[in-house]
Order: structure tokens, then C-alpha cells, then sequence
């Protein structure tokens, strides 16, 4: 699209358009611990055949998606009116993901006939499984009971108060049963940071998903009323579920004592029955597992029998070394220490790598942690070591590092960082994007991490091995708004409104050439201010969990665009007449191929990382629509594509590269041409699109612009062939993920109305959700352009503010959860196929190789 600088507001979007010449299996994103201890690496090597339900699936594997969650009549469903879809959306979202961190739906078990035939389940239709929330006070062995009824270590232990800060989910399983319990933070009465308010959170919504709920009480101190217990553990719930409060530590009281306590109990408590154990020695663990049974449904397992918790293995590191913390340093170290799993590296050849940082909240808590000479952290350490190669049954070199004490403080005030905390264990680029406002939660986006390079695979985009969708914005502002570091907020709520509403990718201008606020004042001479602009706008786009596009340069007068580069050469004696001389002449070239290594080298001031290291940026585009209507053959942007796409990749492996087309047709598929508004372009779709380098399609559509005096109805005719055609030439022609990178309906035109627009949104998301769904080709959309309150210079008829609520708004936020959905739905079955070659393959040793029988 072509643009024109915020400095003058009379200055309209204008398209320069003229009909004359001239983007460890396990069932969670994360590793899961199972006593199997399948490892991630054993199954990446036998995953190379995996796909993502396109035409590499066998076709019951395709049946099963159409049947499990996309039939016609659900997606007919879907695209009924908002209140029903939201229903129908969630409900299928809420089993699709196998995750315990909410309770789906009985009837919406995870796992169905189809894979517990894949995963070598019978069925029992005496089968009982549930979930059970653990409650109670702060160090009563809530912990201590979840561990002996698992039958491993999996929640930290110690005599400190407080110290579980998740809600651990553990999976107790035996052939007749499955048990999946929430073990939940002590019930904390003065609630002084937000991280305490977080964490009673997790307690109340553990109780709400319970089909049963365990309440622990020191046996030992004398009995209390538990209802402050209920009140904050159950919340005001109208029906409460079946409670089962357990005495715990009567190993450490006389037996007479036992009794008075247990009869005052149940006389004075509302629960309905009252068991004495000891979790330490295991006293009394299966009275509570028979009470549990009989208070659980018949269903199916949610889990595979040896699964034991969800967590990765990294958050097992974590809170080990937590553990060790509270168990050597006592009170000395408050329990609010956090520790953070900066790399978790796996070496064949050598022991594990794994790097943690221990944050405490004060100096004077840093230097009793290092202790003299570093001894009390080196003790620390090895005993840290020693536990983790116990649990992971295999060694591992362990580094520790000291932490910023001011980061703590943010963590356990700030909404933000809490969100962090509450998700420790992860690493550090992980924990990044972990920092999305709590509002991300209730929109219900995408719980798969966004951190590392997005890829392709066929026709669709990979992130982390999983499927990836562009449901995102277009805003070419952000380098020149962030500039100015007074201005800088606006970016900040730009990312944080686009994240709130699960946008995804976003889509700007790596250019700025010459004249007013230029980033490139002349070739290889760079305004720092500008580069310091560009490089905030990626290190805030990083902690909202959002992919960037960047462009290198603009086929427009706008910001210098090909013109500038012209005159550049013109300046320096080269015989250039045209702008289209901008694809030919080797001195533009050079000009241009100096400014892609400027960028891709450029040190983000911000992130400290190199922009060609920076798994932000999702890819690189070489131009904003480049058009050569002087050459309608296509061959000079045909040879400067493939130039250009070698160049970019010379320097770069890492990221992805598109052209940055609008899609129109050329010579070769002349058939196709008809489809093509009035006007010359040079450009050929198809070929251009086959160039090797560029990795990924794109099209822009702007019906409202390229037949402005066709009525409304001939417009959305035009909209639905172009997307047809275009969805259909990459899935079939060019075998490439497509991206709508550009569309919307300007508000300027005469006679507009939301609802004109709604129109226009919801075909296109339609159409990338129709093939997406089906594994297909269409991987997102960019809709233009996202704006903040404050920039009004840049409203250009096209711009929505995401904070301003709309009904376009609601049918973005639609699509987010749709393409979320379908993500999800998608690993899910990754992961299924992972478990079964997996288990086909033998079994697993310690390092993930197979052991044959």
C-alpha cells in the first residue's frame, strides 16, 4: 500500500494506482514428564514424516479431523451469529488443547475411540477419572500428599510456608482409574502483592474445575473453623462439590488425640467425610484415593496411563532448585526467591547443559546467597544437581547465575510479570512472551510458545514444530512514531491492544529514505534515531508475543521509495531516466543490497540481539508492492526477485523472505490475467512466486480502491474470486503458505457503513479460515492498518483503534480464537502421531535413544 508521512494531516492514503501506464511429544507446548521419560530428541527422530492434516495423512487421519472437530455442520455453525459462535468456539477450544489447565467439557473427553485405539487403550466402560483440587492452609503437606498418591516427586517439599507457588497438576493413574489433582498454593489470608492475588486465583479456579475437592488441615494444631479455608479456597459457588477434609501429620500426635480431633471435625466442619493421615509415611494415602474413586465419573482417561504431570522438565529444574533454596538457606532467603531456567540444552555427546538464574528481592539477600568466596552457592548447586540427575536418571552440568533484585519486585507486583511467574521454568525467550496481559487469558489465544523462528512446512507455517497462523495488522508507523521517545507508549499499546485481541503478526516499514525523518539520510548514511525507533518497536512487539514483517524498501514516492534511489544514482552520474530503472541499474542495486545488510545487521539497542538473530521478526520483505509497468513482460522484477531473494538469504538462514506482491497475474498463466484489475503492473504472480528464496506468497486486495465506481456487490463478487484463485495457485501451483498481507475497506468512501466493512473482514477471514482448517494453503491475513488514540495524522479511512469497541473488532478477536483453535487442534494431533511412533518404535533409554527388545 502506498503511504504518504505523518507530517502533513491533509495528506490522504492515495494507492498511486492507474489503469494507464505508468508474513518431547507431549500434548502441551512443553516436554511432559512421563515415568517412560520419552525424551524430545527420540521423537523428532522418528517425527520426519509428520504432517498437519494435509494430504501426507492417511485418510483416517484426515476422516478423524472432519469428524472430531470440523464438520460441515460445525463450521456452519461457526459462522452464525457472534453470542453462538463464541459457545460453539470455546467449547471445542477448551477440549481440543491436552492441557490441564482447565477442566474440558465431560463430554468433549480428550481422548476419544480414534486415539485411544492410537495409543494402545481399551475401553472400560467401568472407568472412573476426574479432577481433585488440594487445598488448605500454607504448609499443612498438601504437597506431601499429592507426591506419595502420585508416586513420585513432582510438587516441592519443604517445612517453609508457601513455597508450592502453581497449580501443580499431577496425574495419579492405575488401570481402573485416573485421578488428575491440582496441587494449589497455600491459602493465603493477607493477599500483599498481586503475585499472592495470582496465586489465590489458581487455588479458587482449581476448585471450580474440581469434581471433588481435598481439604488438608494440620492435625497437630488445635482444630479451627475451616470455613475462611472454604471462603477463599471455593470462592461463593452455588453447588459445592463433594469435600473430603484429611487430617494430616497424625504421626505427630497420640492416638487418643487423633479421635477428639476427628470428632470435632465432623461436628463443626460442612464436609462430608474426615480421614487422619500421614503423607510423610504414606499413612492413610488409600483411604483418601478409595474416598476420591467413589466421588469420580465414569469416563475415559484425559491422559495417556504413564503420564504424571504436564510441566516440562525445565520446570521441574526450576523448582527443585527452589527447594534447595528454602531447604539450605531456611529464613535467610524469603520464599518470593524466583528461579529462572535460562538454557536447558540437550548433548548427545556430553551431559545436559542446563543454566539457571536465581532472583532474589533484595542485595543484602544476593550476598547471603553467593555466600564467602561463593561456597554457599556452590553447595547450593551440587545438592540441585544431584536431585535433578536423580529425577531427569541422567547427568547434567548446572551453572548458576545471580539476578537483578528490581526484576523481582516487578515480578510480584506487576500484572504483566506475575503472568511470568506464575509460568516459571520456561526459557527465557519462552518467558518473554509469556509476559501478555492478563486479558490475553480471557480471550483464550494461543498457550503454544511464540518464541524461535517461524518456518514452513508444505503449505503452512511452523513454530516450534507447531502449525502457526498470521491473524495480524498492518502499522508502517512504528519506526517513525517510536523515534520520538516521548512518543513511545503509543507502541506499547499497540502491541499490548493487538495482543489483548490475539493478533499475532505485524507488518511495517524497515525504510525510510531521504527527505524529512528519513532512516537512511544517503546510501550507507543512517539516522540513529530512527534505527533506535525500529529497534523499540521489535523489543516491544518480542514481549507482547508478536511476529514482525519487515520491509526493505517502498515501490512508492512515499518515504522515499524507488524514486529516491533513482535520484541517488541520477546524482552520482549514472544514465537513469525512470524509476523502473530502480530493477536494473547495478548502482540502484547496489544502493539497495547495502541497505538490506545495514538492516539485517543492525544490533537492536533494545534486545541486544542482531535483527538476523532475532526469532521477532517472522520475515523479510523485499519490497512494498513493487510494480514495473514499463516492462509488462515481468522479466526485470522476474531477474531482480531472484537476485534479491538470493542476496537476502546469502546473509540470513534464519528468517523467512516473501516478495511482497499484491498478486497480479502474468504471463505465465495468461488465463488468469482476466482476473487482474485495469492497468500494467509487471509482475507475474506465479512466477515470481516460484522464484527459490522466497518462502511464502502474498496478495493484496483493495476492491474499493481498484473499481472504485463499481457497486458494493460487483466489489465483494471481485473479493471472492481473487481469494479463491490466489488460495488455490498456492496451494496447488506453487505448493507455498499464502498471506493476505494487505486488506480492508476505507471508511472515506462514499456511502460506507461498519457493516460494509464487517462484510469485507468476515470474507476474508472465511477464506483463510475455510483453508485453514483443512490444512490447507492460507496461513492469515493483515488487515490495514492498526491505530492507537494520539496519531491521527495516520488515519487514512482504513485505520481501526482495537480499544474503540466495533463490531470489525469483535469479527477480529472471532478470528483469532478460530485460527487458535485450529493451531491447537492440529498439535494435538501432532502429538498423538509423536505417541504412536513413538511407542512403536521399542522403548526409550536415558538419552532418547531406542533400546531394542
Amino acid at each position: 500500500m502506498a503511504v504518504s508521512p505523518h507530517i502533513s494531516p491533509t495528506l490522504s492514503r492515495y494507492k498511486f494506482f492507474s489503469t494507464s501506464v505508468v508474513e518431547n511429544p507431549n500434548f502441551s507446548p512443553y516436554r511432559i514428564y512421563s515415568r517412560r521419560r520419552v525424551t524430545k530428541s527420540h521423537l523428532q527422530a522418528h517425527n520426519s514424516t509428520t504432517s498437519y492434516g494435509r494430504t501426507e495423512l492417511s485418510s483416517s487421519k484426515k476422516l478423524w479431523i472432519r469428524q472430531r472437530s470440523f464438520s460441515e455442520m460445525e463450521v456452519e455453525q461457526a459462522q452464525l451469529e457472534d453470542d453462538e459462535e463464541q459457545v460453539e468456539i470455546d467449547i471445542v477450544d477448551e477440549a481440543s488443547l491436552l492441557s490441564l489447565s482447565m477442566k474440558p467439557d465431560r463430554n468433549m473427553a480428550l481422548l476419544d475411540d480414534y486415539e485411544m485405539e492410537e495409543l494402545g487403550h481399551t475401553p472400560n466402560t467401568h472407568h472412573r477419572s476426574g479432577y481433585v483440587a488440594v487445598v488448605g492452609m500454607p504448609n499443612v503437606g498438601k504437597s506431601t500428599l499429592s507426591n506419595q498418591m502420585i508416586g513420585q516427586k513432582i510438587s516441592i517439599v519443604t517445612d517453609k510456608p508457601q513455597t508450592t507457588r502453581h497449580r501443580i497438576l499431577g496425574i495419579c493413574s492405575s488401570p481402573e482409574y485416573q485421578m488428575i489433582l491440582y496441587d494449589t498454593p497455600g491459602v493465603i489470608e493477607k493477599k500483599m502483592h498481586r503475585l499472592d492475588t495470582m496465586m489465590m486465583k489458581n487455588v479458587r479456579d482449581a476448585a471450580i474445575n474440581a469434581d471433588c475437592v481435598v481439604i488438608l488441615v494440620d492435625a497437630c494444631k488445635t482444630p479451627t473453623n475451616i470455613e475462611e479455608v472454604l471462603k477463599e479456597g471455593l470462592g461463593d459457588l452455588e453447588k459445592k462439590p463433594p469435600m473430603l477434609l484429611v487430617m494430616n501429620k497424625k504421626d505427630l500426635i497420640k492416638p487418643g488425640e487423633i479421635a477428639k480431633k476427628l470428632e470435632w471435625y465432623e461436628k463443626f466442619t460442612d464436609v462430608d467425610e474426615v480421614i487422619p493421615v500421614s503423607a510423610k509415611y504414606g499413612h492413610g494415602i488409600e483411604d483418601v484415593k478409595e474416598w476420591i474413586l467413589s466421588k469420580l465419573p465414569f469416563g475415559p482417561p484425559y491422559y495417556p496411563k504413564d503420564i504424571v504431570s504436564e510441566h516440562p522438565e525445565r520446570f521441574f529444574v526450576s523448582e527443585i532448585v527452589r527447594e534447595k533454596i528454602f531447604m539450605q538457606y531456611r529464613n535467610e532467603v524469603p520464599y518470593a526467591c524466583q528461579v529462572n531456567v535460562l538454557s536447558y540444552k540437550t548433548r548427545p555427546a556430553a551431559k545436559d547443559f542446563i543454566q539457571v538464574e536465581v532472583v532474589v528481592d533484595k542485595n543484602s539477600q544476593k550476598i547471603i546467597l553467593i555466600g564467602k568466596e561463593g561456597k554457599a552457592l556452590k553447595t547450593l548447586a551440587t545438592a540441585a544437581r544431584l536431585d535433578i540427575e536423580d529425577f531427569l536418571q541422567k547427568k547434567v552440568f548446572l551453572e548458576t547465575r545471580r539476578g537483578a533484585s528490581q526484576v523481582l519486585r516487578l515480578w510480584r507486583t506487576d500484572p504483566s510479570y506475575v503472568v511470568c511467574g506464575l509460568q516459571m521454568g520456561l526459557e527465557e525467550d519462552e518467558k518473554v512472551q509469556m509476559t501478555r496481559r492478563l486479558s490475553c487469558w480471557e480471550l483464550g489465544t494461543d498457550a503454544l510458545p511464540s518464541g524461535g523462528f517461524v518456518r514452513t512446512k508444505g503449505v503452512q507455517f511452523s513454530l516450534n514444530g507447531y502449525p502457526y497462523y498470521a491473524n495480524g495488522f498492518n502499522a508502517y508507523w512504528l519506526m517513525y512514531v517510536a523515534s520520538d521517545p516521548s512518543q513511545r507508549s503509543k507502541i506499547s499499546t499497540a502491541f499490548q491492544d493487538a495482543s489483548r485481541h490475539g493478533l499475532t503478526v505485524a507488518r511495517t516499514w524497515a525504510f525510510s529514505d531521504g527527505g524529512y525523518r528519513a532512516l537512511q539520510y544517503s546510501p550507507g548514511s543512517y539516522n540513529e534515531d530512527m534505527f533506535q525507533g525500529l529497534d523499540f518497536a521489535l523489543a516491544e512487539a518480542r514481549r507482547h508475543g508478536i511476529k514482525i514483517i519487515l520491509s526493505f524498501a517502498n515501490n512508492y514516492e512515499s518515504f522515499g521509495g524507488r524514486k529516491q534511489y533513482v535520484d541517488w544514482a541520477r546524482s552520482r552520474g549514472r544514465p537513469v531516466s525512470s524509476e523502473d530503472d530502480f530493477f536494473t541499474d547495478s548502482l540502484v542495486k547496489d544502493f539497495y543490497k547495502n541497505h538490506i545488510k545495514a538492516v539485517l545487521n543492525r544490533f537492536n539497542t533494545f534486545t541486544k540481539v542482531h535483527y538476523k538473530d532475532d526469532p521477532t521478526i517472522m520475515a523479510w520483505e523485499l519490497m512494498n508492492e513493487p510494480r514495473c509497468p514499463s516492462d509488462p513482460s515481468g522479466r526485470a522484477i522476474q531477474a531482480w526477485i531472484t537476485e534479491m531473494a538470493a542476496h537476502v538469504k546469502s546473509l540470513d538462514r534464519n528468517h523467512l523472505l516473501e516478495a511482497g506482491l499484491e498478486g497480479f497475474y502474468g504471463q505465465s498463466s495468461p488465463q488468469s490475467k482476466t482476473l487482474n484489475p485495469p492497468g500494467q503492473f509487471g509482475t507475474d504472480f506465479i512466477a515470481n512466486n516460484r522464484i527459490p528464496g522466497i518462502d511464502f506468497v502474498t496478495v493484496h486486495s483493495y476492491p474499493d480502491e481498484w473499481f472504485p465506481d463499481s457497486s458494493e456487490q460487483s466489489q465483494m463478487d471481485f473479493l471472492n474470486k481473487w481469494l479463491d484463485a490466489h488460495i488455490q495457485d498456492a496451494q496447488n501451483v506453487l505448493h507455498k503458505p499464502i498471506i493476505l498481507a494487505e486488506f480492508g475497506k476505507s471508511m472515506k468512501k462514499p456511502g460506507y457503513t461498519p457493516a460494509q466493512r464487517d462484510i469485507v473482514f468476515n470474507t476474508v477471514y472465511s477464506k483463510i479460515y475455510g483453508s485453514a482448517k483443512r490444512g490447507g494453503a492460507a496461513a492469515g491475513g493483515l488487515f490495514w492498518q492498526l491505530l492507537v488514540n494520539g496519531i491521527d495524522n495516520f488515519q487514512d479511512g482504513y485505520g481501526i483503534i482495537l480499544s474503540q469497541s466495533s463490531s470489525t473488532v469483535n469479527v477480529i478477536s472471532q478470528q483469532s480464537r478460530k485460527l487458535t483453535l485450529i493451531r491447537k487442534i492440529f498439535a494435538r494431533m501432532i502429538n498423538v502421531e509423536k505417541w504412536k511412533r513413538a511407542r512403536g518404535q521399542g522403548q526409550v533409554g536415558k538419552r532418547g535413544h531406542k533400546i531394542n527388545n
